[in-house]
């Protein structure tokens, strides 16, 4: 079982030091319109979102954060340090709002914050890579571990989430699911019209069946690499229209 906490320490740590060597007006690739600077205050805040909700078990507004006058990478490593603290204070099993309809925890938030932050440190990592050396696709980040866990994040938590706001569902048609590097497999298969896809865990069986790295899955599913990096067995044309879905939100 991943320890999220000491995951969430070592990648924010790491999106720290990336933030600290890179240019904050730099474009963020997967990001359009966004700069590092940008990047860095979205995280920031959400630092400090998710900490006021854990310290207080409700929902919070979003602050209104104003562009930092230290470093952005000082300032990120604060607002991560505040979140830890705010985890370490919180049993993972009181009762706490999150934004999704699943067991309402603080266990949640530090999941949660693991994987947005894991997600940041690769649109940072490619934004990092100037034009004249190529494209980094960010995948060496993310240990395989934590993507597996991070594509069961988006199975079990935000394709119902996408479904209670309104959104057409992601899965329309039975599909598999299958991480080559961990082994980790899921079935999805379409319920009913206000029903979340049923998620079988174990195998990967449908019309269509995605496999690649668990990175590789979790950064199609987050739209940032191209879908081209997956295999595809079955129907292509199912696969292609579960990955042209929003998973995410």
């Amino acid at each position: 079982m991943l320890d999220y906490l000491a995951e969430l320490d070592r990648t924010a740590a790491e999106l720290a030091t990336v933030l600290d060597t890179v240019d904050p007006s730099a474009a963020v690739p997967s990001c359009p319109g966004w700069t590092v600077a940008d990047l860095a205050l979205h995280i920031g805040a959400g630092q400090r979102w998710s900490a006021a909700i854990l310290l207080s078990g409700v929902e919070q507004r979003r602050p209104d954060v104003l562009r930092t006058t230290i470093s952005w990478s000082d300032w990120y490593a604060g607002t991560t340090a505040a979140l830890v603290a705010a985890i370490r204070a919180v049993d993972p099993d009181e009762p706490c709002w999150n934004f999704a309809p699943v067991e309402q925890r603080a266990g949640f938030w530090v999941r949660r914050r693991l994987h947005e932050t894991a997600v940041h440190l690769v649109d940072a990592v490619q934004a990092a890579v100037g034009p004249q050396t190529g494209p980094d696709t960010g995948l060496e980040v993310i240990p395989a571990p934590v993507a597996a866990d991070g594509v069961d994040e988006v199975f079990g938590v935000f394709l119902p989430r996408l479904l209670a706001r309104g959104f057409a569902p992601a899965v329309t048609r039975p599909i598999g699911v299958r991480a080559v590097d961990t082994g980790d497999a899921w079935s999805l298969a379409p319920a009913g019209d206000s029903e979340p896809p049923k998620v079988e865990r174990g195998r990967a069986d449908g019309e269509a069946v995605l496999t690649g790295t668990a990175a590789e899955l979790l950064l199609c599913l987050w739209k940032r690499l191209p879908t081209e990096r997956l295999t595809v067995e079955g129907d292509a044309q199912v696969a292609a229209r579960f990955l042209a879905e929003r998973s995410t939100s």
